[in-house]
Parts: structure tokens; sequence; C-alpha cells
């Protein structure tokens, strides 16, 4: 068993609620890191009553783990930016509850990383059996398909998959307090300041995806609503939609056709045939929440 130490490299932060059975799967695969060098792992937990004791269980099964319980439910970024700033390491790795790393992902970060630059890389699908949960998979993270190349430059990271120096985050003003959105909003403020986010194909974890459709279609009406309110709040594109908010519905085919650009190039023309239908179904429930978001 690896020993913590009082000055790791790397701090690994990783934001909960109720989620005992899946931060055990998350914990698991961070234990098990080939990498050599010392590391931390930071849980942010504001889980009900009821969760906690089997939380508290699970993060103390090993002497790397630290946990952070707060009273009130904190959204993602909050969490993040919690055990950000509690953080030991020089390198700050971010990854969600509800996703596995790569035995090799830290070895792989610290390999990739640059003073200047944020590291994200490829997200697997965990529910590849699940209809529901594919779908979800496709629309949530079609940005981070396996590619070929070593690396790519983006736009954007997913905070189930990325890292950074930890200052960085202290350069960037950390992440706003919203419950979704807030990882492309820190992208777009680390590029305004001269900062690159790079996709490496070595960099990997697999996200575990919600499998029912209630479920799914609750996620997506929720990132609709949060991606337009944001927008709005910061001043950003499409202005025209914050004024005229039925025209949200219009986004529907520019998303669906991002889509199929994106599993072209990893080709997964297939599986987006045999999806498409129930793909462009959900997609109607996001426009639906971007507009809810663009009227508030």
């Amino acid at each position: 068993m690896k020993k913590p130490s009082s000055q790791p490299l790397i701090s690994v932060v990783v934001p909960s609620f109720n989620q005992p059975a899946t931060i055990n799967n998350c914990l698991q695969s961070l234990l098990i890191q080939s990498t050599a060098d010392s590391y931390e792992i930071i849980i942010v937990d504001s889980s009900h009553q009821e969760y906690r004791e089997e939380i508290e269980k699970v993060c103390a099964q090993s002497p790397l783990i630290r946990l952070i319980q707060e009273e009130k439910q904190t959204f993602p970024g909050t969490a993040r930016n919690i055990g950000i700033k509690a953080s030991k390491g020089e390198i700050v790795a971010l990854i969600d509850a509800d996703c596995e790393a790569s035995n090799d992902w830290l070895k792989t970060i610290v390999k990739n990383i640059k003073e200047n630059i944020i590291v994200s890389g490829v997200i697997l699908n965990g529910t590849p059996r699940s209809v529901y949960g594919s779908c979800s998979y496709l629309i949530e993270f079609n940005h981070f398909l396996p590619f070929k190349h070593t690396q790519k430059d983006s736009t954007v990271a997913a905070t189930c998959n990325f890292a950074a120096y930890k200052t960085v985050f202290e350069k960037v003003g950390y992440f706003t307090d919203h419950r979704a959105f807030e990882d492309i909003l820190f992208c777009k403020k680390f590029i305004q300041m001269g900062g690159k986010v790079v996709l490496f194909n070595d960099v990997i974890i697999t996200h575990l995806n919600r499998t029912s459709l209630d479920h799914v279609i609750n996620n997506q009406k929720l990132l609709g609503f949060h991606s337009a309110a944001v927008r709005k709040e910061f001043g950003m594109s499409p202005q025209l939609i914050f004024k005229v908010p039925l025209l949200a519905y219009i986004l529907l085919p520019y998303r669906f056709l991002s889509i199929l650009s994106r599993l072209l190039k990893s080709g997964m023309l297939f599986r987006f045939i045999v999806y498409s239908p129930l793909i462009k179904y959900i997609l109607i429930y996001w426009c639906s929440g971007f507009y809810n978001g663009a009227k508030s």
C-alpha cells in the first residue's frame, strides 16, 4: 500500500454527493495507480446524513484519502474549489465519483502536463450495454471520444478528467458556483488569459452513465438550463435566443449534427445510426432546459 507524503506531487480532488457505491469504485481505481510519484486523494462530500457513515467507511480504507465533509449540499464546482484550496500538491487532478481512472491515469498526467495548459483526454463509456446509458454518453461526452493522434487542442475539458498546476486555478479564479457549465466557463477564461486546453489520447477515464431514461432526460434538461443561464449571466452567445427564448429549439439540429460530426471522426457511424432517433428525442429535452434557462 502506498504511504501518504507530507508534500505530494499530485492532489486528486473528487466531489461527492450521495454516491457511496460509485465512489468506492472510483477510489479503488485511484489507489492502484501505477505512478511512482506521491499523491493524495481529497474527497469533498456533502451527502445527506443517511449516506455519511458509508462514505466515511469507504474513505477510511487508505491513509492516502482525506475526507472533507460539508454540512450543506454543494455544487460540484464549489466542492472542487474546496478540495483544490485544501490540496498540498503542485498538480491538481480532478475526477468525479461516478468515474474510474485508468491504471496509469496519474502517470500520463505527469508526463503530459506543462505550466500553461489544462490536461484532459479520453472518456470511455462505462455503460456500453445500456441503450440509454450509451445515448447519454454520446450526447454528453462526444468531445472526448477516443482519437488516433497523440494530442489535440480543444476549447473544453471535462472536469471528470482534468488536471493543471495548482497555480492555474489560482490564476483563473477557481470554478463559479453553478450546478453545470462551470467547467466550460473556466476553460474559456483560461484560454482568454493565454492558456491552452489539450486533450491527450493516453489520459483516460471511464464514466458510469445514467441508465434510466427518466434520469437521462432530467439530467439533459438540467444541463440545458444551466448552459443557457450561465451563458446569459456572462454575456455569451447566443444572445438572440436570450431575447427570443423559443428559438432555443433551433439548437436541436445544430447539436445533432455536431454529435454526428464527432462520431464520424471516431469511426462510430453505425452506433450513431442505431441510436440517432433516441438521441434526437433526448436532445428535445436539452432544448427545453435551454429554453427555460434563457427565460430565467
